[in-house]
């Protein structure tokens, strides 16, 4: 049986921070029995440049 194939989208917030997260996220879900991918084209989405007040940056992320 093929697994169900599902995409985690990993912040920056995770990657900068606490990346064990994005990592016990990705074991539960394939002990869970998924196929686990992460997306390579992710791209920002300015949360960081937005709650440090940087408004311009936030909208070009």
């Amino acid at each position: 049986m093929n697994k169900a194939r599902i995409g985690l989208f990993v912040t920056c917030l995770v990657d900068l921070y606490r990346p064990s997260v994005a990592f016990a996220a990705i074991k539960l879900l394939e002990d869970a029995g998924y196929q686990v991918e992460v997306p390579e084209a992710q791209t920002c989405c300015g949360q960081l440049a937005f709650n440090s007040g940087d408004f311009g940056n936030t909208r070009a992320g």
